[in-house]
């Protein structure tokens, strides 16, 4: 009997299971060490801009990252969804920003919000492997969005995830970008 790979979809049911099954206080203290491993292992340009996301589903609590570069006096900006087959755009956001509920159903800065181009973007996913290959949701945005912005310009992406999040060889599709560095609440990968 030949054993065969799990299917992309069988790991993201996996891992989001894993991920919602995770403690507050469990995912509370991995987002801290995973935000202070952020700012002892990124360095970055004087006024950089970053690109988060609004957390769903149990992901890191990239908030405390973007508060923190804010008051650093970074921008920083959130992805808007035009439409289910083009990339991300990413809207300016501060504390004072109007949200609204975007086509997904995940908050994002309302209309009239300056689109900036980041430098670096934030990336949440479902797993990751130590090459550099994530596993999102399956509608390819990330990969969309990561490919276009490094036509444009020098972007660095980093994912956040927890450790527990890490699977041993992603399965990869043609259109599947890899991201430069992942950070964990116990490890970088680059």
């Amino acid at each position: 009997m030949t054993l065969h790979p799990p299917t992309k979809s069988a790991l993201r049911q996996s891992f989001l299971e894993r991920r919602l099954q995770m403690l507050p206080n469990d995912r509370a203290n991995a987002s801290q060490a995973i935000f202070e491993a952020f700012f002892k292992n990124v360095q970055m340009t004087n006024n950089a801009i970053v690109a988060g996301y609004w957390p769903i589903k149990a992901e890191v609590d990239v908030m405390l990252i973007l508060r923190e570069l804010l008051g650093k006096g970074h921008r920083c900006a959130l992805p808007h969804v035009a439409s289910e087959s083009a990339p991300l755009l990413f809207r300016h956001w501060d504390e004072k920003t109007k949200m609204v509920t975007g086509k997904l159903g995940i908050h994002e800065p309302a209309t009239g919000s300056a689109t900036l181009i980041p430098d670096i973007m934030l990336v949440p996913l479902l797993a990751f492997d130590t090459k550099g290959h994530r596993l999102g949701y399956g509608a390819g945005f990330y990969d969309r969005t990561i490919a276009r912005l490094k036509k444009q310009k020098s972007v660095r992406t980093i994912g956040l995830a927890y450790e527990m999040q890490m699977y041993g060889e992603i399965p990869k599709g043609e259109n599947d970008v890899k991201i430069d560095m992942i950070i964990t609440d116990r490890n970088i990968y680059k």
